[in-house]
């Protein structure tokens, strides 16, 4: 069962975003115009579509940076064991994005954060991004950490865009934290 409520922040289970813009999104075939977004936590039956949207978010990437690991396997597992959230389209149940959290005692940490191209630069990515931040400070931690590849500049930007501060590098990884408020 879901619930929808337009708001500016995550306030609930459930998050509603209107998103306006045109946008080729994930599956339809057709340029239409994006009006009704879902988030919602994701489901075991969820794991193929999420993992065909990590693939084509990082399609551009895959074979051409160096250490890149597979951002795809394990999701299934990522479902059953840690928070993962979908954003997904109409009725159609179509999923372009997703965001998995990992939590603990010590930390909470993106793990991964993947918005199907063809959806991108419409709010999606930060709508995810809102709600993970959300459950992290309501686990009671007051900072959060990624990693991300020194070579992937638009991600970089996004997350300095965010908020995001560089705390450390190694090999081809920076490490990112925000505070959480």
């Amino acid at each position: 069962m879901s619930f929808r409520y337009r708001c500016s922040w995550p306030r609930g289970r459930f998050f509603h975003k209107r998103v306006y813009g045109l946008a080729r999104c994930a599956g339809l075939g057709q340029t239409r115009l994006m009006s009704d977004i879902m988030i919602r936590p994701a489901r075991a039956d969820d794991a193929a579509a999420f993992e065909a949207v990590v693939r084509a978010a990082y399609g551009p990437w895959i074979g051409r940076l160096e250490g890149l690991p597979d951002v795809s396997a394990g999701i299934a597992g990522e479902i059953a064991d840690h928070h993962v959230w979908l954003a997904s389209t109409g009725e159609a149940d179509t999923i372009v994005g997703g965001i998995v959290l990992h939590v603990s005692a010590e930390e909470a940490r993106i793990a991964n954060l993947a918005v199907h191209p063809d959806c991108g630069g419409r709010g999606i990515g930060r709508a995810l991004m809102g709600v993970a931040l959300a459950a992290a400070h309501r686990a009671g931690h007051r900072r959060i950490a990624l990693a991300t590849h020194r070579d992937m500049t638009p991600t970089l930007r996004f997350y300095r865009n965010d908020g995001w501060e560089e705390v450390g590098r190694e090999g081809v990884r920076i490490f990112m934290e925000k505070p959480l408020e």
